[in-house]
Parts: C-alpha cells; structure tokens; sequence
C-alpha cells in the first residue's frame, strides 16, 4: 500500500446567503491518494485551513480495473460545495484534478522499487477516474453498475431561434431614478442533471442565473404585488392491524437489506414468525378485540373491506388513527399587471420591445429537424431597492420576497385599456396593459432562506 498528500490549493465556490443572494467563497483543499495491494485507489478530497490543518473530509471515491466502485459527498460539504463537486466543468472540480495528480505522482516518486516506480495504464485511467469523481470513460456506460450515463444528446435549434434580447428600462430615466424597480431577466433553459454516483436524485438547483442573462427588461413595481407560501399535507389513516403488517414486511426487509446473504427462505421464515408473534397478541386480548382483528384479516383474505364487514358485523370499526400528514411542497405562482403608456416615440419603440420581449420569449423552441420541441426560455425576477447607499441603492428589496427562477406561463395584452381604441400618429395604442403570470421552476425549502444566528430578529422577509 502506497499512499501521498497533495500540495494544498484554494478553489472558490458559489453559496447561497439570506434572501437568495450568491458569494463567492475561497477555502484549501488537498486531496490524499492511496493505493492499494489489490489495485483500488482511494481518493479523500479535505477542506482545511491556510496552513493546511484542520481537515474536513468533504468526497471520498474509490476506483478500481478503471471503473468507479463507490462516491461519497460527506455531508459535512456546504451546498456550494456540493454543487460543484458535481459540476465537472467547476473550479473545484478543475482543484481536485490537478491535486489527484500530484498526489499519483508522489506515489510514483516515493515507490522503492524502480519497477513499481511507474503507475501503471490501469493506475494512470483509475487516476483519470478519481480525478473526476463521478465520470468515467467506459466504452459501455452499463460496463458496471457504478458508472455515470453519458448525458443525453439535445438536437440544435431551428434556425432564426433568438437566444439574444436587448436590456430594456421603461419609462425612460427610470434607470437614474432612486425608485424601487422590479427587473426580469432572461435565461435559456437549463435542465436538471442526475446526481453523482452513490447518491440519489438530481443535482440542487440551477447555477448562475444572473450570469445566464440573454436579456433584461427592468420596469417600476406595480400595485397589488403579494406572494403565497404554501405546502401540502393531507389526512391518512392506518390501523392498528395495517401497522402490525407494516411491521411485519419492514422487519423482514431490514433484516434482508442488513444482511444480504440470507437466504430468501429465512426472509420468509421471519415473515412467518412475524406473523405468529401477531396471532399471539391477537389471542392475548380480549374476546372482542380478537374477534374484530381476526375478521378484519378475514376480510382482506376474502378481498373485501375489512372496515365495511366490521361495521355490518359487530357495528364497530378499526381506531383508523387518522392523523394529517406532510405530502409535498408546491410551487408559487405570481402575476404581475402594468400599464404602459408611452410619451414619446422612443417609448413607444420600447413598449412595443417589452411585449414583444416576453411574448417570445416565453414561446417554445423547435428543434432543427422539426421532430423536437424545446423548453422555452425562463426568467429570473428581482425587486430592487435603490433609496439609500448612494445612486446604486442597496440592490436586492430585503424587505420584499425573493424569487426563485421562474418560468412565464402567461402573456396578456390589453390594447385598449381606457376603453377606447386610440393610437399616436404611427399607429402605437396610447396605452397598454401588460399581465404576466409566472411560476417558480422549484419549490422552496427551509434551507434556502439561510441562517440566523437565532438570538436576534431576521433582517430579510426571504422568500
């Protein structure tokens, strides 16, 4: 066994702070590479100190033949972290690599012997592996169970697919004003990827949506602005004889996830003493309770409701131990309404951008052979404050919510607003009144607000 330290190297990441704001965090890492008589190399990927020390694992993986055997992102990695242990095109990403080398050819260096003294072609691809984490270079992604799918290829869209859009500030001068303005900016849709190897689901959230800006319409805050938080939950009953099977088919479970080798003939013989240990406590209560359980299990042999048999039986039911249980998040909905009255001919250019603006770009996008269609563009939204700190204001509206990105499901346009058709000269309405309903790509959850230090009042309402 062999094992090198590398040398210590900064990386920065993007985490996520109060209200949703984004910084960008420096901290050292190094990375430990060892291996192994039986030809697995370990990667351990730390974040320390400037000096190096106090080191907190936060990825471990495992490489063996050059295919990925295990990964792990500890859970004493930061969400920033984690999001660019993820991302193969990260600085921290980019970090690890560089450090995976230079700990392989410390190994190299410090091997005895001179014929072990170079890594072998298997040790240079279980490097290559370690170095990326989660990727591979398999021939065959379904080579082993342990390697990443490739991503799915995306087909090119139609030509005269606008993905270029100006920065657009109605009414004029508002961009030198110090009043409070919302601004929506436009991104090109970015999906969800699946997670690392070893860990379940998709990658959190989607990065850098200021930076994917293809254009921005900034407009003053319109009356009748709210927001509605909201989750799921719903009743559910379970009784006392469905909880006694559960018990019974999660014992048997646990027992064969625990130990896999046991045959399924002793998983079996569990269930079977599970459910004598029932017929046990059936027997032990009284004549009536024993009565109602026996038929409710009756019931469910004879494929009828038990609960139903009961009640014509005995005019009694089962306890259902109702109880109101969490079921999922939601996703916000927001609609906005303003009433754009141009006042000269520039505005009236403007106005007409604007509509134009979330018109397409809230419009799906085909493919170049016509056979797809892609998802439309979406929006991040932002009120911003601008009344203190000098000109620039404070930046984000602390004490409004914050939006998570978003994506436009309606356009409308009123074109006659006052009630009667009146253009200017050129053909331009007087006025329009523009609704836009968007809803948010993702729920909200607890951790996306950020932490208070618990003591003292939060300064941000969040989201």
């Amino acid at each position: 066994m062999a094992s090198a330290t590398s040398d210590k190297q900064s990386a920065k990441t993007q985490e996520s702070g109060a209200f949703g704001t984004k910084r960008d965090v420096n901290n050292y890492y190094v990375t430990d590479v060892t291996s192994l008589a039986d030809g697995t190399q370990k990667r351990e990927t730390y974040r320390t100190d400037d000096k190096g020390n106090n080191r907190v694992r936060i990825e471990e993986v495992t490489v063996k033949d050059g295919k990925e055997v295990s990964s792990n992102i500890s859970s004493n990695a930061s969400a920033g972290e984690k999001k660019a242990l993820n991302n193969p095109d990260s600085q921290l990403r980019s970090t690890i690599n560089n450090q995976t080398k230079n700990a392989g050819e410390k190994i190299d260096k410090n091997e005895a012997d001179a014929s072990a003294g170079k890594t072998t072609d298997v040790g240079k691809q279980n490097q290559k592996v370690l170095a990326g984490g989660s990727g591979n270079d398999a021939e065959n992604d379904n080579d082993a169970a342990a390697t990443k799918p490739a991503p799915l290829p995306t087909e090119a869209s139609i030509d005269g697919t606008r993905t270029e859009f100006p920065t657009l500030v109605h009414p004029t001068g508002l961009g030198q004003s110090k009043q409070d303005v919302i601004r929506f900016d436009m991104m090109e849709y970015q999906p969800q990827d699946f997670a690392a190897t070893g860990q379940f689901g998709f990658t959190s959230g989607r990065v850098g949506s200021r930076e994917r800006s293809i254009g921005s319409v900034t407009l003053p805050i319109p009356s009748g602005i709210s927001d509605q938080s909201s989750v799921e939950w719903g009743s559910n009953s379970m009784t006392a004889v469905d909880a006694a099977k559960a018990l019974i088919a999660t014992t048997a479970m646990r027992a064969a996830l625990n130990k896999p080798e046991i045959a399924v003939s002793e998983a079996a013989k569990g269930v079977g003493d599970g459910i004598g240990s029932l017929m046990q406590t059936i027997k032990a209560n009284d004549q009536a309770a024993g009565t109602a359980i026996a038929n409710s299990f009756a019931a469910t042999a004879a494929g009828v409701d038990g609960q139903s048999l009961l009640s014509r039986t005995t005019g009694q039911v089962l306890n259902p131990n109702m109880e109101l249980l969490f079921k999922g998040p939601t996703l916000r909905p927001f609609q906005f309404t303003f009433t754009l009255a141009p006042r000269d001919k520039d505005e009236a250019l403007r106005v007409v951008s604007i509509i134009r603006f979330f018109k397409q770009g809230m419009a799906p996008i085909r493919s170049k052979s016509n056979l797809f269609l892609k998802s439309p563009h979406t929006f991040q939204l932002r009120y911003l404050h601008r009344g203190e700190e000098g000109d620039g204001g404070t930046g984000l509206h602390f004490k409004l919510n914050a939006f998570k990105e978003c994506a436009l499901q309606t356009v409308g346009v009123n074109y006659t607003p006052t009630g009667n058709y009146a253009t200017y000269q050129d053909g331009t309405m007087v006025a329009y009144e523009l609704t836009l309903g968007f809803s948010e790509l993702e729920p909200i959850y607890n951790d996306d607000f950020g932490m208070g230090n618990g003591k003292e009042p939060d300064d941000a309402i969040g989201f």
